[in-house]
């Protein structure tokens, strides 16, 4: 090629670079379709949408949604967009997305039955807590404060809709708002929506005289969905109480299997749009949608208007499911009992280890446990019996526990903070206890086994263990140590001269005496000292009463 020939080339590439340069895109419109790939003008920028969606009015969407369209930078001679007045942001857990997000399914029904007033005892993981039958809102809380021992983010009720069998209404739910409240944890443990449709979708429609898959492509139907479900959902829980990713309410829905869901091909989208529609429209906020990776299969409309996915056990015990650039993990302890043609064995906590280095430690934003009560399926995490009724020892092939606490212990060690600064070990909640034969004639009050607790007074309420006699103690495993670990014990008593001291790792530490508080109910807290210097290691705990004779509600290890 000649010199000018190439210069004149060069000139027409400039040309054609500046008339692309200034060719001005259209005008993004709401409630306009757009194809995936297609490209807009928006308030000044350029935007590529990444899937094929509709940007309606009524959901606040525009091309700054990252989830549906990709932002290509400053436009050049476009024509910009006036930016709608945005709504304020409710409050959210934080100002950003946090590295992860743990939490639990948790509960199955909320009235007097089984899960609140006394769990079907045929189960391997049957609670270590023995309800009162005449208090079932204590379930809820010492649910809660289990919950916050274990470091969760969040907890997942299972939503089941309330028409036409009001029983399994979300405004059940109300007692677990008083719980977090009274056990201190509504700061750190905010509530999702998760709905187990199976029940309130298809459930509540065959009970109303339908037959066959709930029909989603019939919007008469989406009631099911919205108004006797997530609406009560919403008006029970407040919006600070409610998890958020990015300031907006989390919805997780269970299914999308065609066995439970019908006619879904371009209807479950328009049900989802609804869902947004309402949420705005009723609370002010545009959800955070997540549905099962099955509905995706089998709606193509669906991706561009929910913003995660999820694989539920994936046939296994995890899976971690990538859906618009995000990761959703789900996780099992193990599931159903040993007994079982479909039994997956928790191995000794190994299952749920592998479960959270899949979900958590590959970078999954939220992760998903089923569950945190889930004692009829044998995948429960909360704090298991290690007593029978005739206090007899139950072993790892009874419970598939190591120790009640262990897959509490486990979650923490995934949770955003598995060496807290501070953490508290409620005493009735020990691994073990011994020494004495401790009792209070209230045969197994609260747990199985010769102990005697009883309801606190102190600040927060919960259980104390009382009635001490001479060398009782109570212990627990994998106590997460850094640094140097200070020790600080909540206890009572109207008695001079009592002693307790530390056993660490089988090594007994110095005797401390303990002060008169001046009663049984007239709490103080007591520091037990500092012990050693570690680098993030798990540690055995007891604590001994030497003399007895005194009332014990927690311990905090200060690090």
């Amino acid at each position: 090629m000649h010199p000018p020939f190439r210069q004149a080339a060069g000139l027409a590439a400039m040309l054609l670079c500046a008339a692309y340069a200034y060719a001005a895109y259209p005008a993004w419109q709401p409630d306009t379709y757009y194809a995936a790939g297609s490209v807009v003008s928006y308030n000044g920028r350029d935007y590529k949408a990444i899937v094929n969606q509709t940007d309606y009015s009524s959901t606040g969407w525009n091309p700054t949604v990252s989830s549906l369209w990709q932002d290509l930078g400053a436009s050049s001679g476009a024509t910009a967009t006036p930016a709608p007045t945005p709504t304020p942001a409710p409050t959210s857990i934080s100002t950003g997305v946090q590295a992860h997000y743990l939490g639990a399914t948790f509960g199955y029904n909320y009235t007097n039955n089984n899960d609140m007033i006394g769990p079907d005892t045929g189960t391997q993981n049957t609670p270590l807590y023995n309800p009162d039958p005449n208090n079932p809102d204590l379930t809820w809380d010492t649910w809660v404060r289990e919950a916050g021992q274990a470091g969760l983010d969040f907890l997942a009720p299972n939503a089941r809709g309330a028409s036409p069998d009001a029983a399994w209404s979300p405004a059940t739910m109300a007692p677990v708002l008083t719980a977090l409240n009274n056990s201190g944890f509504a700061s750190s443990i905010k509530i999702a929506l998760f709905d187990d449709n199976a029940s309130s979708w298809q459930g509540q429609w065959n009970r109303a005289g339908h037959t066959g898959p709930f029909d989603i492509g019939n919007a008469a139907n989406w009631t099911y969905i919205y108004d006797t479900n997530y609406k009560i959902f919403f008006q029970t829980i407040p919006d600070a109480n409610r998890f958020k990713i990015n300031g907006r309410p989390v919805i997780m829905i269970w299914t999308g299997n065609s066995a439970t869901v019908g006619n879904e091909q371009g209807n479950y989208s328009r049900a989802m749009t609804y869902v947004r529609q309402k949420c705005q429209a009723d609370f002010g906020f545009d959800p955070y949608i997540i549905v099962n990776e099955d509905a995706l299969k089998n709606d193509s409309t669906l991706a561009a208007v929910v913003d995660g996915a999820h694989s539920w056990s994936n046939g296994g015990t995890w899976s971690l499911t990538t859906f618009n650039g995000t990761k959703v993990g789900v996780a099992f302890p193990g599931l159903y009992a040993s007994t079982s043609s479909g039994f997956r064995d928790p191995n000794h906590g190994q299952t749920l280890k592998t479960a959270l280095e899949n979900t958590v430690k590959a970078g999954a934003l939220l992760t998903l446990i089923e569950g945190f009560t889930d004692w009829e399926e044998d995948a429960a995490i909360f704090r298991v019996r290690n007593l029978d009724t005739n206090g007899n020892p139950l072993g790892y092939s009874q419970t598939l526990y190591d120790y009640p606490n262990q897959r509490l212990d486990i979650v923490r060690m995934y949770s955003q903070n598995p060496f807290p600064a501070s953490l508290k070990f409620e005493a009735a909640g020990a691994d073990q206890f011994g020494g004495a034969a401790g009792g209070n004639g209230k045969v197994n009050f609260y747990r199985n086994g010769n102990i005697a607790i009883e309801p606190s007074s102190d600040t927060g309420g919960g259980f104390n263990v009382g009635w001490m006699q001479r060398g009782e103690w109570i212990e627990w495993e994998s106590v997460p140590f850094n640094g140097t670990p200070h020790f600080m014990v909540r206890i009572a008593t109207p008695n001079t001269g009592m002693t307790a001291h530390l056993v660490i790792d089988g090594v007994a530490q110095a005797r401390k005496t303990l002060p008169n508080t001046g009663g049984w109910q007239t709490w103080a807290t007591f520091d037990l000292g500092t012990y050693g210097t570690y680098s993030n290691s798990y540690h055995t705990v007891r604590l001994v009463f030497d003399s007895g004779n005194v009332n014990v509600n927690w311990w905090e290890v200060q690090q």
